[in-house]
């Protein structure tokens, strides 16, 4: 089948910001998957507005393994990337759709650009590669919105 591209485009991503660190755990017989997934993963990001070329800029931070609820074994990763997207409005878009694409589609897109350094970073190390697990966007994006009105009252 012939795909049919959508009207967002990723025009640039970058690699912000990284930091890996490696603690040897202490169990010998610790099984690499059971470690990832104990481990807590953290989420935040900021979007700009949509300018007047129709693009828009999404900075988008992952820790895995970091903060007070980290476990002292295996890796601590921090990966902080920019993206920049265009909407070409060529055709018409529904309001729902725009919205979608510009909120869901645009993290989404991020977090598995991320993804994809967290794996390939992880996979040269002792434990092998940690692949970040699917994340719930909408509950991301409602977290978010609340976090904001939290912020303006």
């Amino acid at each position: 089948m012939k795909a049919k591209f959508s009207p967002l485009q990723l025009l640039d991503f970058k690699l912000l910001e990284s930091h890996y660190d490696f603690i040897i755990p202490e169990n010998d017989e610790l099984e690499p998957r059971e470690l990832f997934a104990s481990y807590h993963v953290e989420i935040d990001f900021d979007m700009g507005s949509l300018d007047v070329n129709g693009e828009v800029q999404l900075i988008t931070v992952i820790e895995v393994n970091q903060g007070e609820e980290s476990i002292e074994a295996g890796y601590k990763i921090m990966v902080e990337g920019g993206g920049t997207f265009r909407l070409d409005e060529s055709e018409e878009i529904q309001e729902g759709l725009k919205n979608n694409l510009l909120k869901f589609s645009t993290l989404n897109m991020m977090i598995n650009n991320l993804r994809n350094i967290i794996y390939q970073i992880t996979n040269l190390g002792p434990m092998g590669g940690y692949l970040l697990p699917p994340i719930d966007i909408t509950k991301l994006l409602q977290d978010k919105a609340e976090s904001q009105e939290e912020i303006e009252d």
